[in-house]
């Protein structure tokens, strides 16, 4: 076999004839691929790109080593329904997916957008993922295979900044910077009759309620909108949250409530049918850049460019628990299914699982337990681990910062994690 690299793709060739061996085709790098060399028994082809990483495949079956990293900001994850598998999307350009065990990547990078990937969302159904782009478009995909779900979804004149399906999957919701907010019939990828709607600014943020009757967005201003499912009618008059931008918005499981995070530091809950505003919950340093529920509805959990995530009681608006480990601003945060566990992903190329219950445990131990000080530790910008206290306990050279695993981060997903261990 010969092989040929071309950009970001690999094509072996039988030299004898010039033609392209079928089946024998690789992709999955996101950048020039400058290298590339067989095994010596030519079972195996090692690729070396401009997207930092190598990646090793089997020449019979076109499958590579995907990479255990992610080579830009992951701006956005989704866990399927049946909790398997972890979705992301990054500031590369791709979408990924991740085996939610362990952490290995299902199959290469889904290419095709011509901008960043912004957010990506799963179908309730677990069939399709969705993701919106800098570059105006919404895609469809298989969770399965990875192909692409039909033809990209265009009308959208900005930056498409969110996206979520309905609880029966027949509708898709995405929101834009051109202050728009379009519903597509996820069958046929077209727009709905009524699916062309307006805010005041442009879009951060839409959501459907569990139930189905409703679908909301926020805006740059500070304004949640309410539309009846199906329907171009609003619920009620749009609230205003607040004089500032709101990046995330979602629904409690009953859908009762609603929850907002945005420029102002703060997370606000709010009662949906009078528009009331219930609790104010604060203790983050800086902006909130997105919010999510337990499926019990008991917690609100909340991540912030202070490169923390936070844990509420819904009961009381009280800090349940700081999380702390990422290297950057952490953009996207949501539950399992079951509530176990906590996802995150983060400017700084990471996905994070954190153990709830080893969170709570760790907390209640970290007084007299070293490991357990170290796992509540927080990260300051200067990169010290800072213990409950405010003991300085370990500092970490910029490398190493996002890439620490302690619980009850149970596993880092897109680089390879640096273990710590305490001695006596």
């Amino acid at each position: 076999m010969l092989v040929l690299a071309s950009f970001n793709t690999m094509r072996c060739y039988d030299p004898r004839s010039g033609q392209g061996l079928t089946g024998r085709s690789f992709a999955g790098h996101s950048s020039w691929v400058t290298s590339v060399a067989f095994s010596p028994d030519g079972q195996f082809l090692a690729s070396a790109s401009v997207d930092h990483t190598v990646r090793i495949w089997d020449t019979a079956s076109s499958n590579g080593s995907t990479a255990q990293r992610h080579n830009g900001r992951v701006t956005s994850v989704a866990v399927s329904p049946d909790g398997t598998l972890i979705v992301s999307g990054s500031y590369n350009r791709s979408v990924s997916v991740w085996n939610a065990c362990t952490g290995h990547a299902m199959y290469p990078q889904l290419l095709g957008h011509e901008g960043v990937v912004l957010q990506v969302a799963i179908s309730p159904d677990g069939r399709l993922i969705a993701s919106a782009s800098e570059d105006c478009t919404v895609r469809l995909w298989d969770i399965q295979t990875g192909e692409l779900y039909g033809e990209p979804m265009y009308g959208h004149r900005g930056w498409v900044n969110a996206v979520a399906f309905s609880p029966d999957a027949r509708w898709l919701v995405s929101g834009s910077r051109d202050t728009t907010v379009r519903v597509w019939e996820v069958g046929t990828r077209k727009m709905a009759i009524f699916g062309l709607l307006s805010c005041a600014r442009l879009v951060y943020a839409v959501t459907f309620s569990p139930d189905g009757r409703l679908f909301a967005a926020a805006d740059a201003g500070g304004h949640v909108y309410f539309w009846l499912s199906g329907t171009n009618v609003q619920a009620h008059m749009p609230l205003r949250a607040n004089s500032e931008g709101i990046y995330s918005l979602i629904f409690s499981p009953d859908s009762t409530r609603a929850v907002t995070g945005g420029l102002d530091n703060v997370v606000r809950v709010w009662d949906v049918a009078n528009g009331h505003q219930i609790l104010v919950l604060s203790g983050h340093l800086n902006v909130v850049c997105s919010v999510g529920y337990a499926p019990d509805g008991q917690s609100i959990v909340s991540a912030s460019d202070d490169k923390t995530v936070r844990l509420w009681d819904v009961q009381t608006g009280e800090t349940v628990l700081v999380l702390s480990g990422h290297g950057d601003m952490i953009e996207s945060v949501t539950f399992t299914p079951n509530g176990q566990s906590i996802v995150s992903g983060s400017s700084d190329s990471t996905i994070h699982v954190w153990d709830v219950e080893a969170a709570l445990t760790l907390t209640s131990q970290a007084e007299y337990d070293p490991f357990a000080k170290l796992g509540c530790a927080t990260l300051t910008n200067d990169g010290w681990l800072v213990g409950p206290s405010g003991e300085l306990l370990l500092w970490l050279p910029p490398r190493y910062r996002g890439h620490i695993s302690l619980p009850p981060c149970s596993m880092i997903i897109g680089s390879h994690p640096v273990q710590l261990t305490i001695h006596d």
